[in-house]
């Protein structure tokens, strides 16, 4: 099972659930049993029967991915990354289903970035790093290894205890770069009192980014909306949901990726809804996706001076031909603004490396790099933790307070990581069926009623941030 989602895009999920029974096509009954409890398993992709998977979320394509792997019922099944862009309750539910499929007799190798997600489901864990094999054997001899843990949990003895009580938190960071007792980080007391006045600061500054109504349909299927967003000059809005709830499809209304059925969309005052894409982008407006899209074959150089292509002095090709000493100078202010960047970012033991020689991380990294270079007034950033490890997730989120303070820009952030987006937003928006059903500071939004049931799964704000 890829990390990629291993579905076929073009066939409806009713037609992907069927190709995984195929081996069993003699014995109808076992095909639809197994088909119901994969359903109810994942009450959504009942809902999405008739939808072709290329237009599932990230998340639902996971599901459907899983589910197929349960009707096949093979001898040995490859998850690459299982947690990959998952809402907390859709994991709780994977947890359920990938134990189902080993109780059927199937043997089992997980890689997973979450180390809390990967002891709760394995007798035996290997740990590497950097290439070498750090550690072999059962997972309960892992967690006495604290020299091991700490290389994954930063703070230390603090996260190590945890992970020895076996806490069901995954010990990952906010973006203030505090930690307290359970290993998370936090906000400092200083901080969380500056909290109230600094987001009543926001609200009266100017608006950047406005959507009024955005509504969206794919079929029968509504997926934003009558949604209305607002951005404040200097803030960090945070998206939270299940998965399917629209807040990608949000996005790409926004960007101009996807063409809207009714509503708005403002940028600084001006009605942008009938723009194109690139024109949007170069009004402002900068963007990461999902999976990565950069080019493979460019080094990490290459591939920020390309982000940078804007602020080139010098762009024609006949000075270049004439080997002109202003298309020098300008090239070596390019290289400078590079460098810079890639130090910014920690990417410098990489800089001469090909972007697809480069890990997940490291791409994901590499991405904001170059949306970075671009200079956009609003930086928008679609999972920005998905498929990073805890430990590069705990320097995430003060990297993207630091970017945002060197662009002096907005940010509109979608992120399933609660410590991250708790502690990166100034407000939250949470997002089910494509409505929005709460928007506030985010400890008011992580303790509403209907967040917790659709999306998180708990009442204890402590196992959240």
């Amino acid at each position: 099972m890829p990390g990629g989602r291993g579905i076929f895009p073009t066939l409806t999920v009713a037609e992907n659930l069927r190709v995984a029974g195929w081996m069993y096509r003699g014995d109808s009954a076992y095909v639809r049993e197994a088909t119901e409890r994969v359903l109810g398993y994942f009450p959504v992709l009942r809902d999405r029967w008739h939808t072709a998977a290329g237009s599932l979320s990230g998340g639902e394509q996971q599901m459907l991915s899983l589910g197929q792997a349960f009707i096949a019922q093979p001898k040995l099944m490859l998850v690459d990354e299982l947690s990959l862009g998952l809402a907390p309750t859709v994991v709780e539910r994977l947890l359920g289903i990938v134990r189902a499929i080993h109780d059927n007799g199937t043997t089992i190798i997980l890689v997973e970035q979450s180390v809390n997600l990967a002891l709760r489901l394995a007798q035996r864990a290997f740990f590497l790093e950097k290439g070498e094999m750090r550690f072999s054997g059962p997972t309960a001899e892992l967690l006495e290894r604290t020299d091991i843990l700490r290389a994954v949990f930063l703070k230390g003895s603090v996260a190590v205890d945890e992970a020895l009580r076996g806490a069901d938190g995954d010990g990952r960071a906010d973006g203030d770069g505090r930690a307290d007792g359970d290993g998370a980080r936090r906000p400092s007391a200083a901080a969380r009192a500056d909290a109230p006045d600094h987001r009543a600061g926001l609200l009266a500054a100017p608006t950047v980014l406005e959507t009024h109504a955005l509504t969206k349909r794919f079929g029968g299927v509504t997926a934003v909306d009558d949604v209305d967003l607002t951005v404040h000059d200097g803030e960090i809005l945070g998206l939270i949901g299940p998965n399917g709830a629209g807040k990608t499809t949000i996005f790409d209304l926004v960007n101009g990726f996807v063409p809207l059925d009714s509503g708005r969309v403002v940028l600084h005052g001006h009605d942008i809804t009938h723009r194109t894409a690139s024109e949007r982008a170069a009004m402002g407006l900068g963007r990461s996706f999902q999976d990565a899209r950069l080019w493979p074959s460019l080094t990490v150089r290459e591939a920020i001076a390309v982000g940078l292509e804007r602020r080139v002095e010098v762009k024609g090709v006949v000075p270049a031909v004439l080997g002109m000493p202003i298309v020098a100078e300008s090239e070596r202010a390019v290289l400078a603004q590079v460098d810079d960047l890639i130090r910014l970012m920690g990417l410098w033991a990489f800089r001469n490396k090909f972007v697809g020689e480069l890990s997940t991380g490291s791409r994901r990294i590499l991405e904001i790099a170059t949306i970075v270079a671009h200079r956009p007034t609003v930086l928008i950033l679609d999972e920005p933790s998905s498929g990073i490890a805890q430990k590069e997730t705990e320097a995430l989120g003060p990297l993207l307070k630091q970017a945002q303070k060197l662009l002096g820009c907005s940010m509109l952030v979608i992120e399933h990581d609660m410590p991250l987006i708790s502690g990166l937003a100034d407000h939250l928006v949470a997002l089910d069926r494509g409505r929005v059903v709460a928007h506030g500071p985010p400890a008011d939004v992580l303790r509403h009623p209907q967040v917790v049931e659709s999306y998180l799964g708990t009442q204890d704000e402590h196992e959240l941030v």
